[in-house]
């Protein structure tokens, strides 16, 4: 994880920046796909503003911002509120992949819908344009936290699905004409 600090309209505190790299470094704790951090340090007359971006993985984003008195309180502050939006992220991919998701996933035939029930197709915004081999695919699957991933294979040149197994290995289909 990187982070970047910038300082404004105040002199360069070492320990002030010390302070809150480590500060932004336990967030690691919370949520481990952090890329980076920009943390903004600025003073406006008595005031000390904190300004805070993280960026997730997914792109996603977690801002914060706090103003107090004393510059420490502001980072303590800031990274407070991001602290618990990172809680509630990971909380929220958690519930997604054992909740419904997994239920519409499962094929096994005990946990689908019943005739009463009204099914509906959920839409993914994760697609590749680029050919890649199973083991880019099998890399991205990893990354994107999804259960399948449909990809266009580079070495058969056809549209392949590559799945989690039951047994924690890698499922791939490929199409036969």
């Amino acid at each position: 994880m990187k982070v970047k600090i910038e300082e404004r309209h105040m002199e360069q505190s070492e320990p002030l920046r010390d302070y809150a790299i480590s500060k932004a470094g336990e967030l690691e704790k919370y949520f481990n796909g952090i890329i980076s951090v920009e943390i903004t340090l600025d003073v406006e007359k008595e005031r000390r503003l904190v300004n805070i971006l993280a960026h997730l993985i997914n792109k996603k984003v977690a801002k914060a911002s706090a103003k107090s008195d004393d510059m420490y309180i502001s980072i303590d502050s800031a990274i407070g509120k991001i602290e618990r939006q990172l809680k509630k992220y990971n909380e929220k991919l958690k519930d997604k992949h054992k909740g419904e998701v997994g239920e519409k996933l499962d094929f096994s035939g005990t946990s689908r819908p019943s005739n009463g029930d009204k099914k509906e197709i959920i839409k993914t915004d994760i697609y590749f344009k680029k050919p890649m081999s199973p083991d880019e695919a099998a890399l991205q699957l990893d990354s994107y936290h999804q259960e399948f991933l449909v990809f266009l294979n580079s070495e058969s040149d056809k549209v392949s699905i590559i799945y989690y197994r039951g047994d924690g290995q890698y499922g791939l289909i490929e199409p036969q004409f």
